[in-house]
Parts: structure tokens; C-alpha cells; sequence
């Protein structure tokens, strides 16, 4: 009998990914044991205290673009100081003065989670833990990838950095996938309720299940399993939709003023109306098309509509990529992936990307596509802790990327080039299966 060695290796990788996960905990543990909580987790807890309170949720706009002021001063400070021990001095002060919260610029609904849950620092980054394990687990189990794969989600400071900071994303991420498999293969009721879900919570996640849909529509080649995918995604569809109007209903009358008087004026509560001089730390960590559209000196309002119509450009891209291609549920959820991503007003990171694109791409690539995918990778990956390096050192505050407001290069190439990696694994999955069919042809 043969020992197992590769199940084996699969326990102890998966036995490193929980310790790495663990980790991550534990730093959320020693913060709090010293008085520091979860930065994002913060804004959350503070709009979830004022509703206890009876108060309104939001910040008045003046009082949130005076806290984005006030991390652009900061920056100021550090880079106009006369040197390193100088810099060194002002990183030291700010740090004495606290982390600056940002503003809550959500829904209530997660502000009301945090309520009604009582959850605190630790009781989140519990969460984002089991969601990054579970993300990770069902990702490498729709893919059929070894435990191996942790390893680029060990090495990324941006996924650890959300389990520390407490940031909703990694779970809201998990919802992506479970909603989006769910969605097409599975229960509708439960489709529904995580959709409604993800966008009571970050609305911009429409992004990602209009995009799912339409290439999951795209993608089927009967015309019949056509007809029946339309009534599928228009009652789950019906379903969110339905619950998002109870959750709604639910709220009383002054939260729901207060709410629609926000995503009213959500616009205003950015950095997006500062002059493009005045943006930065923003304008570097926000790696998006509509930032980088305003870097170049855009108007705000018409940089929007662009941005938009970039996104649409990608979907249709998209969608003739797949066009009665039959692909898998994998390359759908990362086409959709990446277009949330690109389609985003706001995105501080890109949690994941690595390890979706390469899974994917590495069956169809040869020794040397290989050795270039993974160098390019893993140098985006080890921007981010150069990044981080800088920023200990108070040469700015890049904190996680080195594209810079002049050249937002994260904004513009990391994930266009991305999207042809996925094109390019389409094609050759195309020509895989003609190749198939042309043999079983010959065969009989």
C-alpha cells in the first residue's frame, strides 16, 4: 500500500494556512490587550453607537472631508520634512495621535449587524478569518487545486491586512462566490439572501452579479437552458430585490431620510471633489479607473460617466469572450471578480487577485509562461510590502501600493492585464475542446 504523501501535504498546507490565519487573530488580540482597535472596524462601531443613540449614522460632509484633510496634511508633513530623522519625528506624532477613522459610508445594515450581533474588534476578525478560510477552501475546491495555492494568500500583505484591520471586504468577497455558485447551480432562496445581503452593504456589488449574470448568459449555448437561466436570475433577482425593500421597510423614518440623504450626496463625502494636488494618500491607495481618471484632471462628475462606460467596455469584452463557450463556473466567477474590481468607485485592495488569475492560468501555460506569470505576481506582491516599508520609514504614506497619483499604474495595467490572462485561458480551453471534438470525430 502506497503512502498517501499527497494527502499528507494537502493536511500540512492547509495546517500553515490556519496558523497564517491564526496569526492574523492574534494580532487583532494584541492590539486590543493594548488599547487599539480594528481601524475599519471602527467606523462601523461608531455609526452602529450613534444609531443606539438615535443619531444619525453619518457624518455631516464637512466633518468627513475635514478627516480626509487631515490624513492629506499628515502626508504633507511627513514628505516636506528635511530629513529622515525629521520624517521619523512626524510618523511618531501620528502615531501618538491615534489611527484617523474614516468616515461610515455604507448602508446601516452592517452598522446595525454590528449592533444587534454585539459584535466588537475581536468578534470581526473572527469572522474575516472563517470568511478567508472559507473563501480560500471553496475556491481551491471549485478549481481542483492543491492546498498549495495558500501560499499566495500567505504571502499577500493586503489579505492580512484585512483580517487586521477589520475591513467587511474578505466576507463580503466569500458572499461573491457562495451567492454567485449558488445563483446558477444552487438554492435561489439562499442566492437571494446573500445578494440582498452584499448589496445592503456595499451597493457597488451589483457590479459583480450583473456581470456574472450576463456572462453566464452569454456562456450558455442552448438556446432552452437560455430561456430557463433568464427565469432562474429574474426571480432570484425578484427575491433580493423584495428583501432589500423588508430591510428598508424596516428602518424607521428618520434613518431612512438619513440614508437616502447620503447616497444622495455620496459623491460629496470622498476626496473625489479635492483638487487632484489635494487627494493624495487617497489617490494612490484607491486603484481604480474612476481614480485614475480624476488623477489625470478630470471632472469628478465626467470621470464617473467614464468610468462607467470603461466598465461596460469590459463586459462586453467579456461577454464576447465567452460567447456560447460553455466555459466553467471558475472563469465566470473571475471574469465577474476582476470586473467588480474594475468597475469600483472605491478599492484599497485587491484581496485574492492573485491566486484566482494564476489558479486559473497556470493549467494552460507551458514551463516558461510559467516562470514569467509567477514573477510578475510575485513582484506585484512584493510591491505592496516594499510599500509598507516606505511607510514605516515615513517616506510618505503609500502604505500598501507604489503606484503614485501621477502614475496610477495599479489603476491602469494590473487589472486589464489580468483580464487578457483569463482571455488567454479561454482560448486555449476553446481550442482544447475543438481539438477534442475533432478527434472524436476522426475516432468514429
Amino acid at each position: 500500500m502506497t503512502f498517501a504523501w499527497r494527502r499528507v501535504g494537502t493536511l500540512v498546507g492547509w495546517m500553515i494556512f490556519g496558523m497564517w490565519v491564526a496569526f492574523g487573530y492574534s494580532v487583532v488580540y494584541q492590539n486590543q490587550q493594548r488599547g487599539i482597535a480594528s481601524v475599519d472596524f471602527q467606523s462601523y462601531a461608531l455609526a452602529a453607537e450613534r444609531m443606539q443613540h438615535q443619531a444619525n449614522p453619518y457624518p455631516a460632509i464637512a466633518e468627513a472631508q475635514a478627516m480626509w484633510r487631515s490624513v492629506h496634511l499628515w502626508e504633507q508633513r511627513m514628505l516636506n520634512a528635511p530629513d529622515p530623522a525629521a520624517k521619523l519625528a512626524v510618523k511618531a506624532q501620528y502615531d501618538q495621535v491615534g489611527q484617523i477613522v474614516g468616515p461610515y459610508l455604507y448602508p446601516p445594515t452592517l452598522a446595525n449587524m454590528v449592533t444587534s450581533l454585539q459584535i466588537n474588534s475581536l468578534g470581526m476578525a473572527a469572522i474575516l478569518s472563517m470568511a478567508t478560510l472559507g473563501f480560500v477552501g471553496f475556491w481551491l475546491y471549485l478549481t481542483k487545486q492543491s492546498s498549495a495555492w495558500t501560499i499566495l494568500v500567505m504571502l499577500s500583505l493586503e489579505c492580512m491586512l484585512g483580517i487586521v484591520s477589520g475591513n467587511v471586504e474578505a466576507l463580503l468577497l466569500l458572499g461573491s462566490l457562495l451567492g454567485g455558485y449558488w445563483a446558477l447551480y444552487g438554492s435561489r432562496l439562499a442566492a437571494a439572501l446573500i445578494i440582498a445581503l452584499l448589496l445592503l452593504i456595499k451597493p457597488f456589488y451589483a457590479l459583480f452579479f450583473v456581470a456574472l449574470a450576463a456572462l453566464a448568459y452569454c456562456n450558455v449555448a442552448d438556446s432552452a437552458a437560455r430561456q430557463g437561466l433568464i427565469k432562474r436570475i429574474a426571480s432570484i433577482a425578484a427575491l433580493a430585490l423584495g428583501l432589500i425593500g423588508l430591510e428598508i421597510w424596516r428602518w424607521n423614518s428618520a434613518l431612512r431620510h438619513e440614508t437616502f440623504n447620503y447616497l444622495a450626496n455620496t459623491f460629496e463625502y470622498q476626496w473625489f471633489n479635492f483638487a487632484v494636488a489635494e487627494q493624495s494618500p487617497m489617490s494612490m491607495w484607491n486603484r481604480t479607473p474612476l481614480q485614475g481618471l480624476i488623477n489625470l484632471g478630470i471632472n469628478p462628475n465626467s470621470a464617473q460617466i467614464l468610468a462607467l462606460g470603461l466598465w461596460l467596455i469590459g463586459l462586453a469584452a467579456s461577454c464576447w469572450l465567452v460567447w456560447r463557450k460553455q466555459v466553467g463556473f471558475p472563469l465566470l466567477y473571475g471574469l465577474s471578480f476582476l470586473l467588480l474590481y474594475w468597475g469600483r468607485p472605491v478599492g484599497w485592495s485587491f484581496s485574492f487577485l492573485e491566486l484566482i488569475v494564476l489558479s486559473l492560468v497556470w493549467p494552460t501555460l507551458g514551463r516558461w509562461g510559467k516562470i514569467g506569470l509567477s514573477i510578475a505576481m510575485l513582484g506585484l506582491i512584493g510591491s505592496r510590502w516594499i510599500a509598507l516599508g516606505l511607510t514605516a520609514q515615513a517616506q510618505g504614506m503609500p502604505l500598501n501600493t507604489l503606484q503614485t497619483s501621477n502614475f496610477a499604474w495599479e489603476s491602469w495595467l494590473v487589472l486589464p492585464l489580468c483580464l487578457l490572462c483569463l482571455s488567454y485561458v479561454i482560448r486555449q480551453s476553446t481550442h482544447q475542446s475543438l481539438r477534442a471534438s475533432t478527434q472524436q470525430i476522426l475516432v468514429n
